[in-house]
């Protein structure tokens, strides 16, 4: 891109006999792509093109974008759907130069992720919706270290923000049977309200529901409903233990 014309790139990139439709889809967004790949070198070009304008998969309705940086990894099946209805998806963020960090996004068989809004999905994060569950978000980031698997269902408002090495689960994936052989542990949906940070070393389990404007700190281990404008501490025990003040996503310096 940077040395050859953006038409000598596509159809050098891309065998298919969709080139020119795709070329023309492109081109009538004024040059902007080409100016983001071109200035953006830790992007994958062709990841980009293919999930944005060759695959059936992902159905965009509205500006977004699917951003894969060239450390993402995304395994979609070919049954699976991404409603991309808001800002853009950005997968493998903030990599360190030099370092091989992945971001791993797995989407299977029958499986949907309706993006309200986008995402930022850092480094060394862990990314999966399993067959036939569903994942609904605003925006929110999940910084590295990071794990996020719906077995269910499980819904991110908007302005989530997770730190460094949150799991959060909506099943415990393995079953536990009574004596009668019948599944007493089955997935419960996981909701987490608009404006919730959870901060480092959580993890928060199946059938939760975390209000609005809450903070839990790290080390602490949510398997009970948090009101909202909750501060939520106390190690695995996760009790509530006084009102929030409006916290930020702004750095401390």
């Amino acid at each position: 891109l940077t040395k050859k014309p953006f038409s000598y790139c596509v159809k050098k990139c891309i065998k298919s006999s969709k080139i020119k439709k795709i070329y023309r889809r492109i081109r009538r967004n004024g040059g902007k792509i080409y100016r983001f790949l071109k200035n953006d070198n830790q992007i994958s070009r062709l990841k980009f093109l293919f999930y944005n304008y060759m695959c059936k998969n992902v159905v965009r309705e509205g500006k977004g974008k699917i951003i894969p940086y060239k450390n993402a990894i995304i395994n979609l099946d070919k049954t699976a759907k991404i409603y991309i209805k808001g800002g853009d998806l950005e997968i493998g963020i903030n990599k360190l130069k030099g370092s091989k960090a992945e971001t791993h996004v797995r989407i299977e068989k029958n499986a949907v992720w309706e993006a309200k809004g986008g995402c930022n999905l850092f480094y060394n994060t862990v990314f999966e919706i399993k067959p036939n569950a569903k994942f609904v978000n605003g925006f929110f980031s999940a910084n590295g270290g990071s794990v996020i698997i719906v077995e269910k269902k499980m819904t991110f408002g908007e302005d989530v923000m997770i730190g460094r090495n949150v799991i959060v689960y909506d099943s415990d994936f393995h079953k536990i049977k009574d004596k009668d052989g019948k599944c007493i542990n089955q997935p419960k949906e996981v909701i987490i309200e608009d404006h919730v940070w959870l901060t480092s070393n959580i993890c928060v389990l199946k059938g939760v529901t975390i209000g609005k404007d809450s903070l839990v700190t790290a080390q602490t281990l949510i398997r009970k409903d948090i009101p909202p404008k909750s501060i939520v501490s106390g190690g695995a025990s996760g009790k509530v233990i006084g009102e929030a003040s409006e916290w930020s996503r702004e750095r401390i310096l």
